[in-house]
């Protein structure tokens, strides 16, 4: 698919090729600009973001790029899932194997950029002390049905109102009918987007 780009997105054009060049990003140029626009306008709500599947860091500094001041939660295994024994580690190493970010890594991609707080382990034992956060814009790419489950679990009950949730992997059956769960009713617009991503709003009236 190709479409003509006006100019007032080549600046971002650009940061997503940049940004391929100092890491991996497992995105396409139309998803990963999906992201950066949605940021752009959660921003105004203020809260904090998140991203929960971070991997080496790509879209996470796609996100940092322009979200301004807000604090940017980041959630991620990265290498603990070579060590976990319990049930979730185990299926999370099944599925991922040896292929995962190093935190190091990520750290040193981001550390230019203010307010961004890493929370290794497996979701969502990884989320504590963030119970009473809210959030403006988050990021899914999880992969695993289970995961999914468990971010969409944390993450919708504590977004603020026109905030805008990305999933990634949605043309899996299992990732979408998690979705189709959870947002399938009312509060919610979902929107399948047609580079496999879903882009979820929470509906205005509660916070």
């Amino acid at each position: 698919m190709q479409s003509h780009l006006g100019p007032e997105w080549h600046g971002n054009l650009r940061t997503i090729h940049e940004t391929r060049t100092l890491t991996p990003i497992l995105l396409t140029d139309a998803a990963a600009l999906q992201i950066m626009i949605a940021v752009r306008a959660a921003s105004r709500l203020g809260g904090s973001m998140a991203e929960a599947g971070v991997f080496m860091g790509g879209s996470a500094r796609l996100i940092c790029e322009v979200k301004g001041q807000l604090p940017l939660h980041l959630f991620d295994v990265f290498e603990t899932q070579q060590h976990a024994s319990d049930a979730p580690g185990v299926e999370i190493r099944a599925h991922f194997g040896t292929v995962h970010g190093g935190l190091a890594t990520v750290e040193r991609l981001l550390a230019p950029y203010t307010d961004v707080h890493f929370h290794p382990g497996i979701f969502p034992g990884s989320t504590q002390g963030l119970g009473d956060e809210k959030f403006s814009f988050v990021h899914l790419d999880m992969d695993l049905v289970s995961s999914t489950n468990a971010a969409l679990d944390f993450f919708l009950p504590r977004m603020l109102a026109g905030a805008i949730l990305i999933g990634d992997d949605y043309y899996d059956p299992g990732v979408r009918q998690c979705f189709a769960d959870h947002c399938g009713h009312g509060g919610w617009t979902l929107m399948e987007l047609p580079w496999g991503q879903v882009m979820v709003i929470k509906h205005g009236g509660q916070q």
